[in-house]
């Protein structure tokens, strides 16, 4: 009895803290919502090239939550083929009946002539790799290095999960894309 009141009670402090990550996550984002639909500096399609999870992670956020279309994306380490229809699963599971095409390689070269071939309607978004900045450049991409290896900036304290990293993923997103226009 003793045992069951203890997890109710931390099940109802979990809740409160999720609660509150996602008032302030969505603050953010409704303050935010004129800049990202006004300025249309945004692509229209991303691809990501990284291991299972931040690959399947990103995805989902993008679509999920940002409303942005998936191209291929890239799954790099190697999953093992009994793990990647399982996987696969997870990119077909996305709202508004979306689904994202995937692929399990680990050759940089045939990744990169993929994302090359492909039609992005207009500037495309590639979040990957270091390796990945050369055919982004090719592309007239806007580039983030969010997979290993990093050679863009230094991270000590600094991650793309729950709520803040949302947030943050945003931003550099956003940075960017604002960035390569600046340029133009």
């Amino acid at each position: 009895m003793k045992s069951e009141h203890m997890r109710e009670c931390r099940k109802k402090k979990w809740e409160a803290v999720i609660s509150e990550e996602e008032s302030s996550y969505y603050y953010y984002i409704e303050r935010y919502a004129d800049l990202f639909l006004e300025t249309r500096v945004m692509s229209k399609q991303f691809t990501v090239v990284a291991d299972a999870q931040y690959a399947l992670g990103i995805t989902k956020f993008l679509v999920n939550d940002l409303g942005l279309f998936p191209a291929k994306q890239f799954v790099v380490d190697d999953t093992p083929r009994e793990y990647q229809e399982n996987v696969r699963s997870y990119f077909k599971d996305l709202n508004y009946n979306i689904e994202a095409e995937v692929s399990f390689d680990t050759d940089g070269f045939n990744i990169h002539n993929e994302i090359k071939a492909h039609d992005y309607h207009g500037y495309p978004l590639i979040l990957g790799g270091h390796w990945e900045k050369e055919v982004a450049k090719q592309t007239n991409a806007h580039f983030l290095n969010v997979s290993w290896p990093v050679n863009e900036r230094l991270i000590m304290n600094s991650y793309y999960t729950g709520y803040e990293g949302g947030l943050k993923l945003i931003e550099d997103i956003y940075s960017v894309a604002k960035n390569k226009i600046q340029l133009v």
